[in-house]
């Protein structure tokens, strides 16, 4: 007896955004569970890390500033992903895009003017898109997959930042510490409500997730995206070039990575130290999918994970949770969402094997 795997008639929409909800209220279940089993406050860690930074007023703020992120980033990688690109190494990109808002912060020092924080963002983001042309180019010309090389070229990313904080870049009135100085008031991100820690990449985030859902539902360039990835074959018949597609989707996810890096080091962060790589990046990937792959999806899939980065800070003071838990609970969602989909568009089936005969 053996099973194999059958394509269901195409699920419907409510069961397709269904999906999404039900991986994340199973994750609360079996969350809770597993932690109860392993000798924590298992109900308590659900409640401190998906509940309280909602009903406690005070960390709205911080969800806004954790959300900006991963909103732009995953929306970079939504449209990549829509094409078939499949750009793993965003992390490293937006690592890169920190480290051009940073040169262009030290460099400009010394100098006052509304034109520097235009300037580190563009910065960032020339950075962060000329870091996703290698996997690019390695895929168009040599057939190289971009999974493997985005992915590896994290980590180079990051090395880059210890070299630099350590070196050239080492503030010297730092007591020691490997980090750059402070940067100037001119490039630093402004906050838009007095008295709390929320700056203009929060409603930056919010556009460039609209902008970026109206390019992809009403532009040649979005539907060139969408046929590309789901009909290669079609796509070449309509005279779109798969690797032109490659180049733009790895350019655009590259750039808004880069954006998210610059906003990151000039807000929050205000200069380039060993914490900024904080895996932002990673994180968006599951933000993608749990926005399926729409830009307004991945808003309220943005907040949903920035829900469980401030939760999971929370529950690390209030009942003693590890820091790793947040991983977990954020894998677990990744984990039920994929398998929700693999069960909305197939179903395991029983299939006899027939008895072999015998040659006559």
């Amino acid at each position: 007896m053996q099973f194999r795997l059958e394509k269901r008639p195409e699920p419907s929409q409510l069961m397709v955004y269904a999906t999404p909800v039900a991986a994340v209220v199973l994750t609360m279940v079996l969350g809770a569970i597993i932690f109860s089993l392993i000798g924590y406050d298992g109900v308590g860690a659900v409640r401190e890390i998906f509940l309280t930074p909602l009903t406690n007023a005070y960390k709205w703020q911080d969800l806004g500033v954790k959300a900006a992120p991963l909103i732009i980033i995953g929306t970079g990688l939504s449209i990549a992903y829509r094409a078939n690109v499949w750009n793993i190494g965003a992390e490293g990109q937006y690592v890169v895009g920190g480290l051009a808002a940073t040169w262009v912060a030290l460099s400009t020092y010394s100098l006052t003017g509304w034109w520097i924080l235009p300037a580190m963002v563009l910065a960032g983001m020339a950075g962060a898109a000329a870091y996703a042309a290698i996997p690019a180019l390695l895929r168009t010309r040599l057939g190289v997959n971009e999974i493997l090389t985005s992915l590896m070229l994290t980590y180079a990313s990051v090395q880059l930042v210890y070299f630099l904080i350590r070196a050239p870049w080492k503030d010297p009135m730092g007591m020691g510490f490997p980090q750059t100085r402070l940067f100037a008031d001119a490039a630093r991100l402004p906050t838009i409500i007095p008295g709390t820690i929320v700056h203009l990449g929060v409603p930056i985030a919010i556009v460039v997730a609209l902008v970026a859902w109206f390019v992809m539902t009403r532009s040649v360039f979005g539907y060139q995206m969408r046929v590309v990835g789901t009909a290669p074959h079609a796509a070449r018949y309509g005279g779109f070039s798969e690797n032109r597609t490659i180049w733009l989707a790895m350019l655009v996810s590259g750039a808004l990575a880069g954006l998210a890096g610059a906003l990151e080091v000039a807000g929050p962060f205000q200069r380039m130290v060993p914490g900024f790589p904080t895996n932002y990046g990673f994180t968006a990937i599951i933000v993608a999918f749990l926005g399926r792959l729409n830009p307004l999806g991945v808003i309220f899939a943005g907040i949903v994970l920035a829900i469980t980065f401030v939760g999971g800070e929370v529950a690390q003071t209030t009942i003693g949770l590890p820091n790793a838990a947040t991983g977990i609970f954020q894998a677990m969602v990744l984990f039920f969402l994929l398998a929700g989909d693999l069960l909305v568009r197939y179903r395991l089936r029983r299939v006899s094997k027939a008895p072999a005969r015998g040659v006559a």
